[in-house]
């Protein structure tokens, strides 16, 4: 049974890689492993191109030069980013909790024949050009969260950079708010949820976490960030966040 008491969202993301690995990386139905086609996967991994292209093209405007060497996709799910980084650097590494996503990551890569990239469950000792990650620290606790942004960070070769998707702000009701943070503090609200949906009834809820960017910012500072660049993302419905830039002394 995965993890639906605990503090941790590994069990929900492990859960999300077993049963509906795409819908996990992007909730939108076509994605969900009963209505996915060759079209949807298309679509995926078109996803996938444009967000790599708008990520890097964002960080020449932002006048950052990059080291086109290493690179590694935190979260990397079943490698969405990592077929467009590995057409741009020289090796990409991509780090995944749920074995089930590396396996199907794995697959991709070997579909579309590259041989410049692996994959890790935990971040490898290796240096690192660029660390970057996309639409998953929002589903860590925030704690736990800033933590593994420092663990990422300190892989990270001098002069390299870090870029991290964070949200930082509730659009949606004050009430709506509290109600996912009483269910995110105590997971045990999930199981009535569950079973009033008609789901399994110890699935794992998906939470959806805000960073605290003064107190990141001080961390990165204080641990030999140069320079600190924040880049608005394009918000949706409920949350709005950015992408943090750090470059390494």
């Amino acid at each position: 049974m995965f993890g639906i008491f605990g503090n941790s969202t590994d069990g929900a993301w492990k859960a999300f890689g077993r049963d509906h690995p795409y819908f996990g990386v992007s909730a939108q139905r076509e994605f969900r492993r009963e209505n996915l086609s060759a079209a949807g996967l298309k679509k995926f991994f078109q996803s996938g191109e444009t967000g790599t292209a708008e990520l890097l093209s964002s960080i020449e405007r932002a006048g950052i030069t990059l080291r086109l060497g290493r690179a590694l996709d935190f979260g990397c799910g079943v490698g969405r980013m990592i077929t467009p980084m590995a057409t741009r650097f020289k090796e990409v590494i991509g780090v995944d909790v749920s074995e089930h996503m590396l396996a199907e990551a794995a697959r991709n890569a070997s579909h579309r024949q590259l041989e410049n990239v692996a994959f890790f469950t935990d971040i490898p000792n290796m240096e690192f050009d660029l660390v970057y990650s996309v639409l998953v620290f929002q589903h860590i606790n925030s704690t736990r969260g800033a933590d593994i942004i420092l663990n990422c960070w300190s892989r990270i070769a001098r002069g390299g950079l870090l870029a991290v998707q964070v949200p930082t702000r509730f659009n949606g009701h004050r009430a709506i708010c509290w109600l996912r943070k009483l269910c995110d503090t105590l997971p045990i609200l999930q199981v009535p949820y569950n079973v009033l949906s008609g789901s399994r009834w110890n699935k794992p809820g998906v939470q959806m976490n805000l960073y605290d960017l003064n107190s990141l910012a001080a961390n990165l500072l204080e641990t030999g960030a140069k320079q600190i660049v924040l880049m608005r993302q394009a918000s949706d419905t409920l949350f709005s966040g950015v992408y943090v830039l750090a470059i390494k002394e």
